[in-house]
């Protein structure tokens, strides 16, 4: 975690020192509380108005920083423009930044309650669909249709579950708080050119996350676009293994290996069954043999009483 030391009076120097620290919200030092309550004073303003001088990328880099995001998967991000569009990047971040931090809030003990990769694949299919609809309008401001490509359910058609509002809402809060940022290091409306609302669908959302197959990264990847599997890909490169288990999918294994296990019961029961039945016939058969061969064995006695 960054200490006092990062907070220099040039800019150029905080942001290396910036690209080498830990992400923001890991507070487990009294210094390193310290060290962020000092940079959102006004004790270095004009180090801080100095990096609004600096290229987009560097602006960029400082913008990942404080949503969690290490140098390693922020050059990653920054790496991808061909795969994914400038304007997505906050979704990316806010997302991944909000799987680590129920992560961290949570502990192993209850990831249960984390993120769940449905939950990652309905926010981020909601969002590239809000931001083409975005788009399309933006290219043609006098559009007062949408093309089927872009249609999406009514919103009145959906009951969202409280565990998806509230997933919806940080969401939603994260991103208008990572759009105020982007607005203070001047990164809108260039490259960040979709504001908050046009990275949300919450019909969209609640629909994907609420159905009842299972959800797999194969499975994802044949029904999301390039873009959404660039996204996803970035999003869960690290955090995939912290994502919470699908219940609703647990329960659904469970069920189906009941029913195997007594379908299996049944079949063992009628295959005793019939064994049985055809060891008590042969039985019978026995029996019967031998009650035959008894008869046929007994002596015929001569009767003398005619001879007398």
């Amino acid at each position: 975690m960054p200490n006092c030391t990062f907070i220099q009076p040039y800019a150029s120097d905080m942001l290396s020192a910036t690209r080498a620290a830990e992400p923001p919200f890991q507070l487990d030092q009294p210094d390193s509380t310290a060290a962020i309550h000092e940079l959102l004073t006004d004790a270095h303003a004009e180090a801080l108005v100095g990096l609004l001088d600096e290229p987009v990328n560097a602006r960029l880099q400082i913008y990942a920083y404080f949503l969690g995001s290490d140098e390693e998967r922020t050059d990653a991000l920054l790496a991808s423009t061909t795969q994914i569009p400038e304007a997505l990047y906050p979704i990316c971040l806010v997302l991944r930044y909000l799987v680590l931090k129920e992560h961290t809030r949570l502990g192993e003990s209850s990831r249960r309650f984390n993120w769940s990769l449905k939950q990652i694949h309905a926010a981020v299919a909601s969002a590239y669909h809000a931001h083409s609809i975005h788009s399309a309008l933006a290219a043609d401001p006098k559009m007062t249709t949408l093309p089927s490509h872009l249609a999406y359910p009514d919103a009145l058609s959906v009951e969202p579950t409280t565990r998806d509002i509230h997933l919806q809402s940080s969401v939603q809060l994260t991103l208008l708080a990572a759009w105020q940022l982007a607005q203070s290091l001047l990164l809108c409306p260039i490259p960040f050119s979709a504001p908050p609302s046009a990275l949300v669908l919450g019909s969209l959302f609640h629909t994907i996350a609420q159905t009842p197959d299972p959800a797999t990264r194969e499975g994802i990847t044949a029904a999301s676009t390039p873009i959404e599997s660039a996204m996803l890909d970035w999003i869960l490169h690290d955090t995939e293994q912290l994502l919470a288990i699908d219940v609703e999918a647990l329960r659904k294994a469970k069920r189906e290996r009941k029913k195997e296990e007594k379908k299996q019961q049944v079949a063992v029961a009628e295959a005793e069954k019939k064994k049985a039945a055809a060891a008590a016939k042969q039985t019978t058969a026995r029996s019967g043999f031998s009650l035959l061969s008894l008869d046929n064995d007994d002596p015929v006695e001569d009767d003398d009483s005619d001879e007398e």
